[in-house]
C-alpha cells in the first residue's frame, strides 16, 4: 500500500517519510523539484505542486493513504486542492498536519493563522475521506532559529518572554503521524500534541545555556521586529499572520499553548520528549 508524503523535505514530513521507509512501507514523496529534494534511496519521488491541482492526479494514483502538510497563508488552498483530487483517485485516509488551538480561539480573538488551518481542516472533514488531524503545539526545533545569535553573541531575541508553551518535538509528531497512517483506530480523531512541560522563552534559553555550559542572555523585542525576521524566511503574508497571532496572545495574556494535553502519550504509550533532552541532543547546532 503506497503512502504519499507531502512536505517530504520539511521538518515533519521528512521525519514521517524516513520512519515509514524504515518500517518497510512503500513511500511516494511529492516535491516541486525532485532534482533538489535529496531524499533517501527507496523513495519514489514525484514532481507535484499543491498550488497546481493538475499535477496531483498522477501523483496520487494508486495511493491509499496521504500525509498532508502545507504551511503559511497557502495552507487553506493547498490542502483543499489535494483533498479534492484525493477524492477522485482512490485515496482512503488522509493524516493532516494542523495546529493547536483551531477549536480554542473564539471569534473575537481569531487570527489569520487560525482561519487558514480551520479552513484546511474543514475541507478534509467535509470531503468524505477518512481523516486524522494532528494539532501540534509549537515545535522545539523553532529554537534552531536562535542558533546564529547564540553562536555569535550568546543572546536570544524574542517577542514572547514569559508566556509558557508546551513545545513538542517534531520527531514525536512524526511518530504519531506514522501510527495514524499505518494502524487502525485513528480515523475521525483529532489529536492535540504537546510536550510534557510548559516553558517560557526565558526558561528555554536557560535550559539551552545549561546544555551548552555557558550563560546566555535573553532580550525581548517587539512583535513588529519579529515579523520582519519571519518575513525574510517565510514571506510577508505568512509572517503577518504569525505576528497577528502573537499580538493577540500578548494582548490577552491567556494562551492555551501553555496547557498540557494527553493525546501524544495516549497514542505513543510514553511521554513526549522534554525540551531539556532535545536541547542536549542538539547542542552542537548552538555551539
Amino acid at each position: 500500500m503506497t503512502i504519499v508524503v507531502t512536505g517530504a523535505t520539511g521538518n515533519v514530513g521528512g521525519k514521517v517519510l524516513r520512519r515509514l521507509l524504515a518500517a518497510g512501507h512503500p513511500v511516494r514523496a511529492l516535491t516541486r523539484d525532485p532534482s533538489r529534494a535529496e531524499l533517501p534511496a527507496g523513495v519514489e519521488v514525484v514532481r507535484a505542486d499543491l498550488d497546481l491541482p493538475d499535477t496531483l492526479p498522477d501523483a496520487l494514483e494508486g495511493a491509499r493513504r496521504v500525509f498532508l502538510m502545507a504551511l503559511g497563508h497557502n495552507k487553506r488552498t493547498h490542502d483543499a486542492n489535494l483533498v479534492a483530487v484525493a477524492c477522485k483517485t482512490g485515496v482512503e485516509h488522509v493524516v493532516q498536519l494542523s495546529t493547536l488551538g483551531v477549536e480554542e480561539v473564539d471569534e473575537e480573538h481569531d487570527t489569520p493563522l487560525g482561519k487558514w488551518h480551520r479552513q484546511a481542516e474543514n475541507a478534509l472533514r467535509e470531503s468524505g475521506l477518512g481523516w486524522t488531524i494532528l494539532r501540534p503545539n509549537g515545535f522545539m526545533t523553532q529554537a534552531l532559529g536562535w542558533a546564529p545569535a547564540i553562536r555569535g553573541e550568546g543572546v536570544v531575541r524574542s517577542p514572547v518572554a514569559d508566556l509558557p508553551e508546551a513545545l513538542v518535538d517534531p520527531e514525536d509528531i512524526a511518530e504519531v503521524a506514522v501510527r495514524a497512517l499505518t494502524e487502525p483506530g485513528h480515523t475521525g480523531r483529532a489529536y492535540a500534541l504537546t510536550g510534557p512541560a510548559a516553558l517560557t522563552a526565558r526558561e528555554q534559553v536557560a535550559v539551552l545555556g545549561e546544555a551548552l555550559e555557558r550563560p546566555l542572555r535573553f532580550e525581548q523585542i517587539s512583535v513588529e521586529a519579529h515579523r520582519a525576521i519571519l518575513a525574510e524566511r517565510y514571506g510577508e503574508a505568512t509572517a503577518a499572520g504569525v505576528a497577528k497571532a502573537l499580538a493577540t496572545v500578548l494582548e490577552s495574556g491567556d494562551d492555551f499553548r501553555g496547557r498540557l494535553f494527553p493525546d501524544l502519550e495516549r497514542v505513543l504509550g510514553r511521554p513526549g520528549r522534554s525540551f531539556r533532552d532535545w536541547a542536549s541532543a542538539h547542542a552542537a547546532h548552538f555551539a
